[in-house]
């Protein structure tokens, strides 16, 4: 007798978030509909680095390449705290919580690189020789 575990992944939430991100529309998920610019943005990124997860643990059979299967646990996560907030900010977002992570997502735009000076490398004569 083989034991049938609960499904680890959903296609329809994906969709959905998919829907989400193209559209904004509010139905799909009620509580964006109090959401401000800025609120929109962090939730746009939170589903799409749930989503990510999807693209990054599997493929289009369900498994990675390790034979792992995907799971939607973070996309879940990310749709599930944010609706817990009812139209506000989860407490791992709030930009004013100091002990968020609010603005670490990975889509945020990349710090100004760092620029070194050039190093200066001397050139000396091999010694014995004579210029």
């Amino acid at each position: 007798m083989q034991i049938d575990p609960k499904p680890r992944y959903h296609h329809g939430i994906a969709e959905l978030a998919v829907a989400w991100l193209q559209t904004k529309d509010a139905s799909i998920f009620p509580f964006t509909a109090r959401f401000d610019a800025e609120q929109k943005q962090a939730f746009g990124n939170d589903l799409r680095m749930g989503l990510s997860d999807l693209t990054e643990t599997g493929s289009k059979r369900g498994t990675s390449s390790t034979g792992f299967l995907i799971s939607d646990q973070r996309l879940r996560s990310v749709i599930e705290s944010w609706a817990a907030a009812n139209g506000g900010w989860p407490e791992s977002q709030d930009p004013t919580n100091p002990f968020g992570v609010a603005g670490a997502a990975p889509f945020d735009a990349d710090p100004e690189p760092v620029v070194e000076p050039p190093v200066q490398v001397e050139t000396r004569q091999p010694s014995g020789t004579r210029s």
